[in-house]
């Protein structure tokens, strides 16, 4: 069994959708208190249920409020309840741990990324997930624990942020809106569906011999205003691009995407099983 830790965001319902045959246990701050399986991160009081389990297996997707990437909550308050939590989980017998990196641990550098590449990162939301994933190697090393660490790029789908990108796009389609601001679009980045992510942390939270960082992306690289134009020709839309009106923002390379060869290898020996 996978024990699911933040079930019922983005990318958690994406793993409930796709895990099928997986038994999959949740835990969620969104689920009511009262609940069994009522787990809050930041709530040590609410921990107990979940480290009682024992679990052998666990998926670990917690991280409260994003998309404020510069905020000091995510090195204050987010990194040391999940360093504890991780502790608690070890000292209860957990066997395989995956956790959800960001792609935003490389930093500024520009071009197709590799996982053995220096992480440098420049908002605090990555430099608290790159200390995590520090910690968690040497926690679980230590303890002979199986851990990965998924450095997941642009993932988007079903229910993502409604001001994100894409749905912001979709709302002025529907709402016949004759134009739509942004950035210049000229951004290089790498668009995944969450579906595909969801199946890329299963297959790390069950394959055998995956251990260490991968990259959690498509491999493609696009333009912001290529993937806007073709999800707009898709919606049938004929609303205009304000191209420019939003400035791009400084703490991303201007082109990034990632080389999926490390985890492509491990998912062609999942399947050769």
């Amino acid at each position: 069994m996978i024990h699911l830790i933040g079930s019922e965001g983005f990318i958690g319902q994406a793993i409930k959708r796709e895990a099928s045959d997986i038994k999959v246990q949740s835990w969620s701050h969104q689920t009511r208190r009262d609940n069994k399986h009522f787990f809050d991160i930041l709530d040590q009081s609410s921990w107990s249920n979940l480290i009682d389990s024992q679990p052998k297996t666990a998926i670990l997707l917690s991280w409260p409020g994003l998309p404020n990437y510069q905020q000091s909550f995510h090195i204050v308050r987010n990194l040391p309840a999940s360093i504890q939590l991780i502790e608690k989980l070890i000292s209860n017998g957990l066997q395989r741990l995956v956790v959800a990196g960001t792609c935003y641990e490389y930093g500024l550098q520009n071009g197709q990324l590799r996982e053995d590449q220096l992480t440098d990162p420049v908002n605090l939301y990555a430099i608290a997930k790159d200390t995590l994933r520090r910690t968690v190697s040497t926690l679980c090393d230590r303890a002979g624990v199986q851990w990965c660490w998924l450095r997941i790029f642009y993932p988007y789908g079903q229910g993502q942020n409604p001001n994100s990108l894409l749905p912001s796009l979709e709302r002025a389609v529907m709402q016949g809106e004759p134009s739509f601001p942004m950035s210049s679009g000229r951004q290089i980045r790498d668009f995944i569906p969450v579906e595909e992510t969801a199946r890329q942390l299963l297959l790390l939270a069950t394959h055998p011999q995956a251990k260490g960082i991968y990259n959690g992306g498509s491999g493609k690289a696009r333009s912001l205003r290529e993937i806007v134009e073709a999800r707009l020709t898709e919606l049938g839309g004929s609303l205009s691009l304000q191209r420019g009106t939003y400035a791009d923002r400084e703490d991303e390379p201007l082109a990034f995407w990632a080389d999926m060869s490390r985890l492509n290898i491990l998912n062609r020996n999942h399947l050769s099983f």
